[in-house]
C-alpha cells in the first residue's frame, strides 16, 4: 500500500532544513521546478518553531519527482537539503518527533557539534 501512495505521490520530504528557512523561501526554490500547491513546515510539537523539515506539494506526480532529481543536495541557507518523494501528507506529521524533527542525523549529534543553523546544538 506505501508502494503504491509512493507511486502517485505528489509529496515530497524535504530535510536537513536550517530553523531559520521560511516558507517563502521553500515556495521560491521549488517552484522553479513545477506549480507549488502548498507548503507544510515541520514544527516542534510543543513551541510550534520550525524543526528543520517540510512537505511540498506539486499538482502532479511528475514535478514531485522531478524536484527529486534535480533539487536533492541543493544548497539552501548555507544547508544542504535532502527531496525524497513521500507517500502524501496527513495531518499531525507536521509536528517533529523530538529536538529535531525525527531527523535521525540531527538526533545522532555529539554535544560538542554545534551548527547554529539548526538552531544551536
Amino acid at each position: 500500500e506505501q508502494q503504491r501512495a509512493m507511486a502517485r505521490s505528489s509529496t515530497l520530504y524535504v530535510g536537513n532544513l536550517s530553523f531559520f528557512t521560511s516558507e517563502a523561501q521553500i515556495y521560491e526554490l521549488f517552484s522553479r521546478v513545477g506549480h507549488v500547491k502548498r507548503v507544510i513546515m515541520g514544527l516542534d510539537r510543543f513551541k510550534k518553531t520550525p524543526c528543520g523539515f517540510c512537505f511540498v506539494e506539486y499538482s502532479t506526480h511528475s514535478e514531485a519527482e522531478a524536484c527529486s532529481q534535480f533539487l536533492s543536495e541543493t544548497k539552501l541557507d548555507n544547508r544542504v537539503v535532502r527531496c525524497e518523494t513521500d507517500g502524501g501528507f496527513r495531518e499531525g506529521r507536521q509536528f517533529g518527533r523530538g529536538l529535531s524533527g525525527g531527523q535521525v542525523r540531527d538526533d545522532r549529534r555529539s554535544k560538542d557539534d554545534y551548527d547554529a543553523g539548526r538552531g544551536g546544538y
